[in-house]
């Protein structure tokens, strides 16, 4: 089938970048508020967070599919696809570069910019192909991921597969291996479109409104809002901890690790009020500030307990 060339902007697919990047920027600020210890959430460990991010980058990786067919449907423009890739590829090596500085050991060694470079690649041979193909190897290799199981490569230089003999501990990793898989969706899904010219149905109405163009605009320019709302977020909530806005730091941390002690053997509400009332009453007698002079005091340990018990409800 002939395809049909586009002019213009497509614009509904820029809000749907524009919308993943609000879901990321959710999910970033929700991860800020957990390190710094300002909310309990278990943002990387609990299930329904983890699914969350797994949906934002999924997303991400199949909009970058779908782009790649958007972009070089009449023909790999390899002047634009180059740019396009160095472009992001620095970006990556920044982000790299900073989170080493950051986070130490959890740096990002392949997040999801290194995906995007390498999986844009790997991707170019399927667009010169039908789109049920993309499908199946989309498919495939989601179904290779849940197949493998606890399969391990001996190797750790190939931990940008995703076959680790031991897990990558990362701020972000988005191994190849399941990520590939929505990048050849997203290709398949284009193509769809551009065979069947369903790609009108993306421009949206001739005036759109507010939050469309709003999106959109974000949208637009993806990556240089994926490289600013976090730093931007991660330093709002530094400097709202600091100010005290959120409270004093030490008796939250005080607070969090006496209810996780406490609720192992006693109700977590019964904990909190009487932990609450424990960091209270340190302070009036004196008792915080040797606390955090010398914590490992015996002397003062046993007077916070001491206090504790009268805290906690007979």
């Amino acid at each position: 089938m002939q395809r049909n060339s586009l002019s213009g902007r497509l614009i509904l697919a820029d809000v749907a970048r524009g919308l993943a990047l609000l879901a990321m920027a959710i999910y970033h600020f929700s991860w800020d508020l957990s390190w710094f210890d300002v909310v309990t959430w278990d943002v990387t460990g609990a299930p329904e967070w983890r699914l969350f991010a797994q949906l934002i980058a999924g997303s991400f990786l199949f909009l970058v599919g779908f782009s790649l067919v958007l972009a070089h449907r009449n023909g790999v423009r390899w002047e634009s696809f180059w740019r396009r890739e160095i472009k992001v590829g620095l970006a990556a090596l920044a982000v790299s570069a900073v989170t080493y500085f950051i986070f130490s050991d959890q740096w990002v060694k392949f997040g999801i910019l290194h995906a995007i470079v390498i999986s844009s690649l790997l991707a170019l041979p399927f667009l010169r192909l039908h789109y049920v193909f993309a499908l199946l190897c989309g498919v495939g290799v989601l179904a290779l991921y849940q197949w493998l199981g606890d399969y391990v490569l001996p190797y750790r230089q190939f931990f940008w597969l995703g076959l680790n003999s031991l897990p990558e501990i990362s701020v972000d990793y988005v191994p190849l291996i399941p990520w590939f898989g929505p990048v050849l969706l997203g290709v398949g899904c284009g193509d769809f479109f551009v065979r069947h010219d369903l790609l009108r149905v993306l421009r949206g109405s001739a005036l759109p409104n507010v939050f469309l163009r709003f999106f959109a605009w974000f949208g637009r320019h993806s990556l240089a809002t994926y490289l600013l709302h976090q730093p931007l977020l991660f330093g709002m909530v530094w400097g709202a901890v600091h100010l005290g806005m959120f409270g004093d730091v030490r008796v939250r941390e005080f607070q969090q690790s006496c209810v996780m002690a406490c609720r192992q053997s006693i109700d977590e509400e019964v904990c909190a009020r009487a932990c609450a009332c424990t960091s209270a009453e340190m302070m009036k007698r004196g008792v915080w500030e040797e606390l955090h002079a010398t914590p490992d005091d015996a002397d003062v340990r046993r007077i916070v307990q001491q206090l504790f018990q009268v805290c906690l409800p007979k």
